[in-house]
């Protein structure tokens, strides 16, 4: 058997084989791997998180029609824009209407890549990045104009890259909605330029009293350069700040090519000069429209009234109104000079001789020369530098302005003339144009009374205030006059009589000393101003114009009533009573009338107020009443016996137009007779023809009034009427029982105002009578008995009378007078409420 040798194959050592070798990756591709790995997810979750932002963004659909916080705005009755009410000053304007000089100065130093850029402008973000990372905080912004509306709109204005994210996102989402114009538009109508003013056209009322549409270079650069930082560049914080601004704008419009070098430089020279808008504090209108404030206050809320955009048109005339505040400022003036001159301030002399224990100075000497040059020459000289410093701070504040008040230090007396330092120049003062400034003295009557030597009023070293009459250009000095703020206060209350319409108000001396309304809220003594309603009540109730009244000494229950002259004059008609402002033959018709029957009637006149019952003394004025409600008593002589009410409002729109409210002329009620409304204006033209107001002769035209005196002259009326217009005056202290002066009753201290003021308001309307009513007709009288004349001889005149009410018997049968007990009476030279207490 053959042997076959058999071998097995060796087993392959797979744990020895050496493996395929593979190429080796590098550490940089690693990295970048790693990058590339961190970029992509890092992208997803930047994405992801800009999406979850971009889900979050405020809607811009109320963008399209944006709901700004506006103003309410105040008109007159012609349309004329008054003031405004606001917490942020806005006054919308498209954007055709801005100007490219003004466009041009914007872009130029806020965005000049505006027009070109989508939204964010990656060069200014760049270049902002790097400013922060080196200086470790937001120092340097990037935002667009686009990206500043859509903060100004949407976000907030906090420094955080979630916010700052949003506002990019935003802009982006803007950019895409909105047209480059209509953003720049929603920017200009929006942006705070300092001074409370928000928006572009709201600047520049406020800035220079101009639309935008006529602004020039130089005031458009201006305000181009507010936005940033307007607490820091407005000009009414700083002219320094914003004039560099301002020329730092106008070198980047230069540098863009947006104006020539040369218009550059001839701008930047200019200085900023400024009219800020009077409508932004208008005190000749103020008491007007804080009444119509309070009504929309209370009617429709704060927010309304100083955010809603309302438009208010009033009742109110402006030209009437500046007439009618003019008018009490300078009448209560003139009031203040009768009484005397008050004196200075204080003297300088005399604070320094406290400060430096000097004892040369002596309340009736005052400053002792002889004594002072027996100083030493150091203390002399603290003196004189002290001297100069306090002037310089005292002046200070002087603007030099013909009309103006200005502050000054007197620096020598004479008898008839005196010298002042007011710190930049110098001025003086004449006797001659200062007789009214005697030492104050309300007992003895003014032209009894005259300044006939300086000495008497002023000492070296006095700071005054003056008023500045005129310029001496040969001397270089000022010509002064001795100015004080007046003591006494009044107001004016002026309505159309046949609907109304209030069309002023003056309800003080200043608005911005006092808010207190006293021509609406005040309530004061009216004396014999109130006798015309208790007048008419007798007229109502059949007494003739011509009825005879007794004006003989008259003792009432508890009081003893006084007349100024200790004179009577007998019998006397009603009409003269009236005209005369007799107080006894008032009190006899009160007694016969009743005076419930006058405090009812004076109800239906619309006085409101309180009046003393059982009490004769109502009928002289002894009642405190608003001028208004006197005012309006007053108008239902001039309007046919119907009742007016007051209204101050015209129309009320809301910011789109549509009207709130609206005023529809009522039907008012009557609450006299024609013939007694008629027989009342004529009796009150006698006041002003032949009585206590014939000051208002001076309207030239035919007028009725009266005017009305209270105890001790502590107030002063005048209330006066054409067929057009009727205006009450009121004169007083706001201390209540303090006396004007001697014998400064209504018919000088209230009379004077209403004619000045009736002057201005009626210079265009057409003269006009008092209508005479079918129902009444005239007779000759006797003046002795109110009788018929039957050509008996004596004092006869024509007397108005209501049909079938004219007397029937002849002058020889005597009228017998009221038969009432009492005595004493007083004319308007006297208080009307003089009483003496038994």
């Amino acid at each position: 058997m053959a042997k076959y040798s058999y071998s097995l194959p060796k087993k392959k050592n797979l744990w020895n084989k050496k493996p395929k070798q593979q190429p080796q990756i590098s550490f940089f591709k690693k990295l970048l791997l790693i990058c590339i790995y961190i970029c992509i997810i890092g992208g997803v979750g930047v994405l992801g998180f800009l999406y979850i932002l971009a889900i979050d963004l405020p809607n811009l659909d109320d963008l399209v029609k944006p709901k700004y916080d506006l103003p309410t705005q105040l008109y007159d009755r012609n349309g004329e824009l008054v003031t405004e009410y606001y917490t942020k000053r806005r006054v919308l304007i498209p954007f055709e209407k801005v100007p490219d000089i003004m466009v041009n100065a914007l872009l130029a130093i806020e965005d000049n890549r505006f027009y070109s850029h989508i939204g964010i402008d990656p060069i200014r973000m760049v270049k902002a990045l790097i400013v922060d990372i080196i200086k470790g905080e937001f120092a340097e912004g990037a935002s667009t104009l686009t990206q500043q509306t859509a903060r100004m709109f949407k976000l907030n204005t906090d420094k955080q890259v979630i916010r700052k994210l949003k506002e990019i996102l935003l802009a982006l989402k803007m950019e895409s909605r909105f047209t480059k114009n209509q953003i720049l538009e929603l920017y200009l109508n929006k942006y705070y330029f300092g001074h409370g003013l928000y928006g572009i056209e709201a600047a520049s009322q406020g800035y220079f009293s101009k639309t935008v549409e006529e602004l020039n270079l130089a005031e458009a650069a201006m305000l181009a350069g507010l936005p940033q930082r307007p607490s820091r560049w407005a000009p009414t914080y700083s002219m320094a700040n914003a004039t560099r601004r301002r020329n730092m704008v106008l070198k980047r419009m230069d540098d863009l090519g947006y104006i020539t070098t040369e218009e550059r430089i001839k701008t930047t020279i200019m200085p900023i000069e400024l009219n800020l808008n009077k409508s932004l504090d208008f005190n000749e209108t103020s008491y007007y429209t804080e009444h119509v404030r309070r009504y929309i206050y209370d009617k429709y809320g704060q927010d309304q009234l100083y955010t809603g955009g309302l438009k208010v048109y009033t009742m109110m005339d402006l030209k009437m109104q500046i007439a009618a505040q003019n008018a009490l400022h300078s009448g209560l003036i003139e009031h203040d000079r009768r009484q005397g001159y008050r004196g200075p301030k204080k003297n300088l002399y005399q604070e320094i001789n406290q400060e430096l224990a000097l004892y040369i100075y002596s309340e009736e000497k005052g400053w002792n020369t002889e004594q002072f040059k027996a100083l030493d020459e150091e203390t002399q000289v603290v003196v004189k530098e002290l001297f100069k410093e306090k002037i310089l701070k005292e002046t200070g504040e002087n603007h030099f302005i013909i009309g103006g008040k200005v502050i000054g230090v007197v620096t020598n007396v004479n008898p008839r003339q005196t010298e002042v330092n007011l710190g930049e120049y110098q001025g003086n003062l004449l006797l001659n144009s200062m007789r009214w400034a005697r030492p104050v003295n309300y007992e003895v009557e003014y032209y009894k009374e005259k300044l006939k030597n300086f000495h008497d009023i002023l000492k070296v070293g006095d700071l005054i205030e003056m008023e500045i009459l005129d310029y001496d250009h040969e001397n270089q000095e000022f010509s002064l006059v001795l100015s004080q703020h007046p003591l006494a206060n009044g107001g004016v209350f002026a309505m159309d009589p046949h609907n109304g319409h209030v069309l002023a108000i003056a309800g003080g001396f200043d608005f911005k000393e006092s808010e207190f309304n006293r021509a609406i809220q005040g309530k004061r003594q009216t004396g014999s101003a109130f006798k015309p309603i208790a007048y008419s009540l007798a007229l109502e109730n059949g007494f003739t114009a011509s009825a005879m009244l007794d004006d003989s000494p008259f003792v009432g229950e508890n009081y003893k009533f006084r007349n100024y002259d200790e004179k009577f004059r007998g019998k006397m008609s009603l009409r003269e009573a009236l005209v005369h402002s007799k107080n006894m033959p008032s009190l006899r018709l009160a007694k016969e009338l009743g005076t419930d029957k006058i405090i009812e009637h004076a109800r239906t006149l619309g006085i409101t107020a309180k009046i003393p019952e059982d009490d004769l003394t109502i009928i002289l004025g002894s009642a405190s009443i608003t001028l208004e409600e006197m005012t309006v008593a007053f108008a239902t002589f001039a309007n046919s016996g119907y009742l007016p009410k007051p209204v101050f409002v015209s129309r009320i729109e809301d910011r789109n137009g549509n009207v709130l409210e609206e005023y529809v002329e009522p039907k008012f009620e009557q609450v006299l007779s024609e013939e007694t409304s008629f027989l009342m204006s004529s009796m009150l033209q006698d006041v002003v023809k032949q009585g206590s107001g014939r000051r208002a002769l001076a309207l030239q035209r035919p007028s009725a009034g009266k005017t009305g005196t209270s105890n001790n002259y502590t107030n002063g009326w005048y209330i006066g009427f054409i067929p057009q217009l009727i205006t009450g005056v009121y004169v007083g202290f706001d201390k209540n029982m303090q006396s004007l002066g001697e014998k400064e009753g209504g018919p000088r201290t209230a009379a004077p105002i209403w004619t000045e003021f009736m002057k201005e308001a009626t210079a265009t309307m057409p003269i006009l009578p008092f209508e005479q009513p079918d129902g009444i007709t005239m007779v000759k009288i006797n003046t002795d008995t109110g009788q018929l004349d039957c050509d008996s001889g004596g004092k006869t005149k024509y007397e108005y009378y209501k049909a079938g009410t004219e007397p029937t018997q002849c002058h020889q049968m005597i009228a017998e007078p009221l038969k009432n007990e009492g005595g004493d009476s007083t004319n308007e030279n006297k208080p009307a409420t003089e009483v003496e207490e038994l």
